[in-house]
């Protein structure tokens, strides 16, 4: 599966609307196609918190705490993709640096080799 490329929605197939009740799609907001990565990512991990958050005790506590070491992650993530975008174009270490964050985040799209 290519990450990169716009994925039309699998849930209506592209169409944007729940067949069963002609509502807006909930996985694509009624627009077709999914999210970018970062949102996507953000709705797992809520998606996480509320199925193991009922369960309290330590698995919640754990899961706490892993979901907010992925955000912290990705945070720091995005601040260094960013930092890199004011380097030159011929700096090798920014371009390395731009392509190793973005092969996690996809925020940009892959140019082929």
């Amino acid at each position: 599966m290519n990450t990169d490329a716009i994925q039309a929605c699998g849930t209506c197939y592209g169409q944007g609307v729940a067949s069963s009740d002609l509502a807006p799609c909930a996985d694509c907001g009624g627009v077709g196609r999914l999210p970018g990565a970062l949102v996507l990512t953000e709705r797992r991990l809520r998606e996480l918190e509320q199925s193991y958050g009922a369960r309290g005790g330590e698995t919640e506590s754990d899961v706490r705490w892993l979901v907010g070491e992925v955000r912290r992650a990705q945070h720091a993530l995005v601040q260094i993709l960013a930092a890199s975008q004011d380097a030159d174009d011929d700096d090798a270490i920014a371009t390395k640096i731009k392509f190793l964050a973005n092969d996690v985040l996809h925020v940009y799209p892959k140019r082929p080799a």
